[in-house]
């Protein structure tokens, strides 16, 4: 008679999927709230500056993308942590809640990648095309293509000799540094 030596992950090494399964689930969570707290500080003040009509906005096109990791984030922490308490794979009943959380998540999660997230950039440019915002290529930053500042005046559009910490461009005027904030103060 001969012993049949697992395939699966958690049955040949029942400690080392649960650290594995504890590392993703502390990666996962991580990765969750730092999209959260990019959503909320670089994608959510462009509709503010946008409505405010605020003569310089900064567009971070793929902070976009951040809003599947946002969605995706609850059911990953829920399996992975599962896994580690566990040490066996995530596979509720077909009929259960969990598994039509775990089918509903993962389904809102490609719409919002898909759908969601590019819709919502083409609807920010239309946004701003229609305001009368155009791009100005000179305020780029260099290494940074996913960035495009919009400016509603041509005065806005220069080169500028250096950025503040918040990105925002700043041309030296003899011997003074004059910075142009996005609400249009300097």
């Amino acid at each position: 008679m001969t012993t049949h030596q697992p395939y699966e992950f958690h049955e040949r090494s029942p400690h080392l999927f649960r650290l594995v399964a504890f590392i993703t689930c502390l990666f996962t969570i991580a990765m969750g709230l730092l999209s959260g707290y990019w959503l909320i500080n670089d994608v959510l003040p462009l509709f503010g500056k946008l409505l405010s009509n605020a003569p310089l906005v900064i567009t971070p096109y793929l902070g976009f993308m951040l809003i599947g990791m946002c969605t995706v984030s609850p059911i990953l922490v829920i399996t992975t942590a599962y896994a580690c308490w566990r040490a066996k794979k995530f596979d509720p009943p077909t009929h259960s809640l969990l598994f039509k959380f775990q089918y509903y998540s993962y389904k809102l999660t490609l719409w919002s990648m898909i759908g969601m997230a590019p819709a919502i950039a083409i609807l920010v440019t239309l946004g701003l095309w229609g305001k009368g915002y155009t791009p100005c290529q000179k305020l780029l930053i260099s290494g940074s293509a996913w960035k495009v500042y919009w400016v509603n005046d041509a005065q806005y559009c220069f080169k500028p000799d250096s950025y503040t910490s918040d990105n925002q461009p700043c041309k030296r005027v003899g011997d003074k540094n004059i910075c142009l904030q996005a609400d249009g103060q300097r």
